[in-house]
C-alpha cells in the first residue's frame, strides 16, 4: 500500500476522504470493484444488468476462480485496499469461496453485494468464518406482495428474510438497503421499520438507470419524478448514496473535467468476462489485465480518462449544475455520448436548486 499514514485523520470519513485525496494525487487504484456475474436469479424489472441465473453462454465466459484471485494480487500490488463483490447475484457462482476465501488473506476491506435469496444457513455459518467488513443485502418491499411484483419471482421474499435472519444469527456485518421505484416507494418506512427490527442500519437509493447492455427496459416506467426524488431527500425518508457519498463523488466544479467521481481515478471495475472498465455503468475502456497484466491495464484506463472529451458547454453553463449528478456513464446510457446533458437528471438537479435555494 503506497498511501502514507502520516498525519490521517481518525474518524472514518474523514479518513476514507484523506484517502481517497492521496490516491488520486498519485493516481493509485485504491478502490476495486469484481463484478463474478451478470446472472441473476431475480428479475426484476428495473434492473440495469439483469441476466437469466440459467444462462450457459454468459457462465461459461465468467472467470474462473483461481483468474480472479491473481487479478486481485496484482492489484494489491498495485494498491488496492477496499474490494466489493458484486453481481448480479454472486452466491450463483458454485465457487464462490474458492476465490473469497484467498481474498480474506490479502488484507482487503472486502464489501458483498447481494440480494440474499441464496443464502442459508450454512452458507452464512461458512461466511461467518472469514466475514467481510461489510454486507449489502437489498430488499424491494415489506410485503411479499410489493417485494414480488418487484423481482418477479414468487416466494423469493420469504427467501430473501430467510437469508437476511442467518447472516443476523452468524453475526456477519450486515446492513439493508432498497432501490426505491414506483412499485416500493410507498412501503419504504415499513421497509426501514424491518430493518430497525433486526438491527441493521438502513439505505435506500432511487437513481435508476438504463440497462448497459442496451437492452430494452422497463427503468422509464419504474423511476420517481424529479419532484418525487428530491422530496425523499428532503425529507429524510430516503439515505440515496447518490447525493452524499461524499468520499467518492468530489464534483469538480468550475473545472471542464468530465469524470467528476473516482471512477478511472482511483477506482476500476473489472466485469465477468475480465475487462477492465471505469465503472459498472460504463463498459469502457475495455482494458484486459488477465491478457496484458492489472498495472497495463490501469495505465490504460487512466488514458482513458485523461483523453475523455470535456463535458458539453451546456452542462458547463448551467446553473443547477452544483446540484447535478450526472456523469460520462449517465450520458452515454441516455445519450450515446459521454458529454451530453441527461434530460432526466436536469429535472432533478434544478429541483434540487428550486428546493435548496
Amino acid at each position: 500500500m503506497s498511501i502514507s499514514n502520516a498525519a490521517l485523520p481518525h474518524d472514518y470519513v474523514p479518513l476514507l476522504v484523506e484517502l481517497y485525496r492521496r490516491a488520486e494525487a498519485s493516481r493509485q487504484p485504491v478502490s476495486g470493484t469484481f463484478e463474478l456475474t451478470e446472472r441473476c436469479n431475480l428479475s426484476c424489472r428495473m434492473c440495469y444488468v439483469c441476466q437469466t441465473s440459467d444462462d450457459a453462454m454468459r457462465r461459461s465466459n465468467e472467470l474462473h476462480a483461481v483468474a480472479w484471485v491473481e487479478l486481485a494480487r496484482q492489484a494489491v500490488d498495485a494498491g488496492m485496499v477496499f474490494l466489493l463483490l458484486t453481481g448480479g447475484e454472486i452466491f450463483l457462482r458454485p465457487d464462490f469461496f474458492e476465490l473469497y476465501t484467498p481474498l480474506t488473506r490479502m488484507g482487503l476491506e472486502i464489501t458483498l453485494f447481494t440480494n440474499g435469496t441464496l443464502i442459508n444457513e450454512a452458507l452464512a455459518e461458512h461466511l461467518a468464518e472469514a466475514p467481510p467488513g461489510r454486507t449489502e443485502v437489498t430488499i424491494y418491499g415489506a410485503t411479499a406482495t410489493t417485494y414480488e411484483a418487484v423481482t418477479g419471482i414468487p416466494g423469493s421474499y420469504a427467501r430473501c428474510c430467510a437469508g437476511i435472519e442467518a447472516l443476523v444469527k452468524h453475526r456477519v456485518p450486515l446492513g439493508l438497503k432498497c432501490t426505491i421505484s414506483r412499485s416500493n416507494v410507498g412501503e419504504l418506512d415499513a421497509m426501514r421499520k424491518m430493518a430497525n427490527n433486526w438491527g441493521l442500519p438502513f439505505s435506500a437509493s432511487w437513481l435508476l438507470c438504463k440497462r448497459r447492455d442496451g437492452a430494452m427496459s422497463q427503468v422509464d416506467d419504474c423511476r420517481l419524478s424529479a419532484s418525487e426524488c428530491v422530496a425523499l431527500e428532503a425529507s429524510d425518508r430516503a439515505s440515496a448514496s447518490e447525493w452524499s457519498e461524499v468520499a467518492m463523488h468530489e464534483t469538480s466544479l468550475g473545472k471542464d473535467c468530465n469524470f467528476h467521481c473516482q471512477a478511472g481515478r482511483t477506482s476500476f471495475v473489472i466485469n465477468p468476462m475480465g475487462e477492465m472498465n471505469a465503472c459498472v455503468d460504463l463498459p469502457l475502456p475495455a482494458a484486459r489485465p488477465v491478457e496484458i497484466g492489472f498495472r497495463h491495464a490501469w495505465k490504460q484506463m487512466l488514458d482513458f480518462v485523461n483523453s475523455t472529451p470535456p463535458v458539453s458547454d451546456t452542462c458547463l453553463s448551467c446553473d443547477a449544475r452544483a446540484y447535478c449528478p450526472r456523469c460520462p456513464a449517465w450520458s452515454q446510457l441516455e445519450t450515446g455520448t459521454m458529454t451530453e446533458p441527461v434530460p432526466y437528471l436536469c429535472e432533478i438537479a434544478r429541483e434540487r436548486k428550486r428546493l435548496y435555494t
